[in-house]
């Protein structure tokens, strides 16, 4: 099979219109593939007037000049140049991972049936609004493809096809220059053989596209020039610009007004559903509270995922030494497993929030009986003796359901506004700096002692950048409150102190 794989060779087409300040990375990472058998890269200079060209011949690319505007026509002229028995189609501003050619090489030895294969791409320091939506495409492609056993979608700058089978699919569609070409290539693929889609074939791309373009990359990228585009030259047969497709089949018949509209609605319906689902302050199936409006300057710090051992309790004696309180947000799991710390957190006087059983996550969407909170509560009033009032959803996802359970056990949804993404683990330095420079008066910030499950995750990073959060924003004239102080509501539904050795509890603490 070895040798099957080395005996393939592949041509990487890369359109570029003035991409030079980009290329360096793509043609470093595309120079630095583990695959062993022959391989080119042809960038197509689609009329750039920056150094594109240049870059390309300085990193050993072939240069291809297509100078009528538009991606389709620069990937079929490369198309045209390329000598690979496989093409595979890549963006300017990726970075490839090591074996990207080698497990697509890997996958059509093993898979002679198929004529294509897409994967995902991993957009870096991308906007917080675009993650929700890049999340649930992955989700939707994976379970289609699981499903149906083929992709729901293609990403252009991320798929790989047999020459031959592309040529007898009738090439790239002209019909489609600026958007929408992926799809219908996937659509004509199709019936040339299989079209696999590989979760693990992930590269990195830059998130240029998204910052600082919400509504021009929703409503316009998405739903005008790919959803609209091509449901009116799927279904319709037209283009948005009234032109015609060159219809080579039988046509088809066209469906009622009707159809459309539904379609049309159903599309609505699911992005705001997926809105209120994946963006963490979004209230749509219930009240959730991420910040205070006020001109007070206080914040609130929050800890997530706990309670881990050592950094719960480094933490604990941080916050001790600056003399301030937290809320902490733990895992009914996890406070059964270190016990002492989540006794420890209440008796210090610190506020101790639900943060579901197991911390699962997308799972949830399709479980209408979500008992993972008052599972939690049982456990954490125990445990403590403190019964809490706020209940973070993990990751911030919300299902209606999940919210109809927080109402009914008479407790606080609690999100975050200001979060440094420190699972990652970045310096600490740069873990403070993304906090500090986000807060504002009624902020309430979002740190991790712990990580879902999983015992001893390292957080040495998050605990060495708290104090310098802390006297960052104390020289800028912050004080720190818990979550119950900034929203002024109680701490706990119940507080049985005799429960457990819970200690000094909180003074806002109100036993019934």
């Amino acid at each position: 099979m070895r040798e099957e794989v080395v005996s393939l060779k592949l041509s990487v087409v890369v359109p570029a219109y003035n991409e030079g300040r980009y290329l360096h990375s793509f043609l470093t990472s595309a120079n630095r593939q583990t695959y062993r058998g022959w391989y080119e890269v042809i960038v197509v200079d689609n009329g750039s007037t920056d150094s594109t060209a240049e870059v390309a011949r300085r990193y050993g690319a072939r240069v291809v000049s297509c100078p009528r505007k538009g991606v389709v026509y620069a990937r079929d002229a490369g198309l045209t140049a390329a000598q690979g028995d496989i093409i595979a189609q890549a963006d300017a501003d990726s970075v490839l991972p090591p074996d990207w050619l080698e497990r697509i090489a890997g996958h059509f030895a093993s898979h002679p049936e198929d004529a294509g294969l897409t994967g995902g791409v991993r957009y870096l320091d991308d906007p917080l609004w675009h993650r929700p939506l890049a999340g649930a495409a992955r989700f939707a492609n994976h379970a289609f493809y699981q499903l149906r056993a083929k992709p729901l979608f293609a990403l252009a700058g991320n798929f790989a096809f047999r020459r031959e089978a592309l040529l007898r699919a009738g090439s790239y569609n002209f019909d489609l220059p600026f958007c929408g070409d992926e799809q219908d290539l996937l659509d004509r693929l199709s019936k040339q053989g299989h079209v696999s889609y590989d979760p693990e074939l992930v590269m990195d791309s830059s998130s240029r596209r998204f910052k600082g373009r919400f509504f021009q990359s929703v409503l316009v990228d998405n739903l005008y020039k790919t959803v609209l585009t091509l449901a009116l030259y799927k279904v319709f047969g037209v283009m948005p610009q009234g032109e015609r497709r060159d219809v080579r089949e039988e046509p088809r018949k066209r469906p009622s007004m009707a159809i459309a509209l539904t379609l049309a609605v159903f599309l609505v319906f699911m992005g705001v559903a997926l809105y209120g689902y994946f963006v963490p302050t979004a209230s749509l199936f219930g009240k959730v509270y991420a910040q205070e409006k006020t001109s007070e300057k206080v914040v609130a710090l929050t800890f997530d995922d706990g309670p881990n051992e050592p950094y719960t309790s480094q933490v604990l004696d941080i916050l001790d030494q600056y003399g301030m309180k937290a809320t902490f947000f733990v895992v009914g799991k996890n406070a059964e497993y270190y016990p002492d710390t989540a006794r420890r957190i209440v008796k210090e006087g610190h506020v101790l929030g639900n943060h579901a059983w197991d911390h699962k996550g997308i799972s949830l969407l399709l479980n209408p009986r979500y008992k993972e909170l008052s599972k939690a509560q049982k456990s954490l009033e125990v445990l403590t003796g403190a019964l809490p009032n706020l209940y973070r959803p993990p990751f911030g996802q919300k299902t209606p359901w999940q919210l109809m359970e927080v109402k009914r056990e008479q407790m606080v949804a609690v999100a975050w506004s200001v979060s440094a993404n420190d699972p990652k683990q970045q310096r600490p330095q740069v873990i403070a700096s993304r906090i500090v420079s986000k807060v504002k008066p009624g902020a309430i910030i979002l740190l991790h002692d712990g990580g879902d499950t999983h015992h001893g995750v390292d957080r040495s990073n998050t605990v060495a950048a708290l104090p310098i959060i802390i006297e960052q924003l104390s020289a800028q004239g912050y004080t720190f409150v818990t979550v119950p102080q900034l929203l002024r509501i109680a701490p706990y539904l119940r507080y049985n102190e005799g429960t457990a050795d819970v200690g000094t509890a909180h003074p806002d603490i109100q036993p019934h």
